[in-house]
């Protein structure tokens, strides 16, 4: 933002010289609107992301210019409906291209200093578990961290192929000599008074020392299950202010629900003709779900299945789900159907953003396959949320636990602005038609081993439930 507005105060200088500061007064609200929505467009674009970054310089030039371009038909919009004098063309077209120049060195820089200075991490292993959870979630890690190597604990001697720096008790030295800047470990390591002494020197000395829940939760912004304990689920829940729960998401729900409707209406009035016109039935489809603490209530949707869908018995949406229609498809990939659950958000049944409601058939008997799944039932569901904006739609009892993963880290660090975050990302996933089958490859999986009566009981779920 301070970039954009920056471009169009030099754009201002150069063009107007002497009376740069006259024609600053009259167009400064423009230009500081127009910083705001490029901030806006360049996080629908992937631009706050590493790897959303385009590598290949065309590709990175086509979306930066997307993103200015868009910024600056927003300032000249306002311009004439709100400035009693228009800004130059000379004016807007310098400004929009001296923030196009500054916009791509700007993330040519932030590609440059992320590839070649990675941060340098340690491993602790106490364990033969800890081991195959390193080796199972290696490609995880490397794509944000060099690890340097492993540090043992507890005298447990790792396999081959794994470089063992040292034991824990020399621990301080290691991170000198490496030059380490973050040490992982199981959450049982920091459990001895020894280890904790060690670990608070690191900590004092600049060195990150975290429990691998909580790197996957920094870097990745999901909660693996496999190292979810009661204790961290207690310590998570006291971090949401009750403030913010309570009162100010009810306001912004309401307000945002409206200006949403609003804004909405042509696509949502195209969409009831489109139902209306296409296949027989009524228009919309009330479902019973599951709220909060699991109190029931109807959601409402644009029908874009068969009437008969379910003439067979309750049954889990999928990937080309054969009962939907045509123009139920296309309400699908671009959401569409879901507008008419605003009216649930304004009835105070739903909020914007939030874990999606569940159907009560499917509560119990995920609950016992998942988990930690009955969690999500404590704070209101919602239209969009974290795991639709980060994992397609779940057709598993694999996607539910990848989804209600990410639930558990909104859950954690619900605020105003994840609120806004998840939002625009709704925004880039309307607009891109949906998340499919690729988004489901490249998100992030920690993976935790599990036993055999386990995977077997998913398997059975599964089966009954298809």
């Amino acid at each position: 933002m301070a970039i954009f507005i920056a471009s169009f105060l030099v754009a201002f200088i150069l063009r107007f010289q002497e009376e740069w500061m006259l024609a600053l007064l009259d167009h400064w609200a423009g230009i500081f609107l127009g910083g705001a929505f490029y901030s806006c467009a360049a996080y629908i674009f992937g631009f706050y992301s590493f790897h959303g970054i385009p590598s290949n310089p065309v590709n990175r030039m086509l979306a930066v210019s997307g993103a200015v371009g868009l910024s600056a038909l927003m300032m000249l919009g306002f311009f004439y409906l709100f400035q009693v004098t228009g800004i130059g063309r000379g004016a807007m077209a310098l400004g929009a291209v001296i923030a196009l120049g500054c916009m791509l060195m700007y993330y040519s820089y932030i590609r440059h200093r992320e590839e070649r200075l990675r941060e340098r991490m340690v491993v602790i292993l106490t364990s033969l578990d800890d081991e195959h959870e390193l080796m199972l979630n290696r490609r995880l890690w490397e794509l944000e961290l060099e690890l340097v190597g492993v540090v043992t604990a507890a005298n447990y001697h790792p396999g081959e192929g794994l470089k063992v720096l040292g034991k824990i008790g020399d621990l301080p030295n290691i991170v000198r000599k490496a030059e380490v800047t973050r040490v992982v470990c199981a959450e049982s390591c920091i459990t001895t008074a020894e280890n904790f002494r060690l670990f608070s020197e690191l900590r004092y000395s600049g060195v990150l020392v975290m429990p691998l829940i909580s790197m996957c939760e920094e870097f990745y912004q999901f909660i693996p299950l496999g190292l979810v304990t009661p204790g961290w689920l207690l310590a998570a829940s006291g971090s949401p202010r009750l403030t913010y729960i309570r009162k100010m998401k009810r306001a912004f729900d309401i307000v945002f629900s409206l200006l949403v409707l609003l804004a909405l209406s042509i696509p949502f009035v195209i969409g009831v003709i489109l139902v209306r016109l296409t296949s027989k039935g009524p228009i919309f489809y009330r479902q019973v779900r599951s709220g909060r603490f699991g109190n029931k209530f109807e959601m409402l949707k644009l029908r874009s299945m068969r009437v008969d869908a379910e003439a067979a018995g309750v049954q889990w949406a999928k990937d080309k789900d054969p009962r939907v229609t045509p123009v139920g498809e296309f309400l699908r990939k671009y959401r569409i159907d879901e507008i008419p659950q605003l009216l649930n958000v304004l009835k105070g049944e739903m909020s914007l953003v939030g874990p999606r409601p569940e159907r009560p058939e499917f509560v119990t008997k995920l609950a016992e396959r998942i988990p930690y799944f009955q969690e999500r039932l404590m704070i209101q569901p919602g239209i969009t949320g974290w795991a639709q904006v980060k994992y397609p739609y779940g057709a598993s009892i694999e996607d539910t636990r990848k989804k209600l993963e990410y639930d558990l880290y909104y859950m954690k660090h619900m605020s105003l602005l994840l609120d806004l975050f998840i939002l625009l990302d709704t925004v880039r996933t309307m607009l891109s038609g949906g998340l499919g089958q690729k988004a489901r490859d490249k998100a992030p999986h920690y993976h935790t081993r599990r036993s055999h009566a386990e995977m077997t009981a998913e398997a059975e779920t599964a089966e009954a439930r298809s």
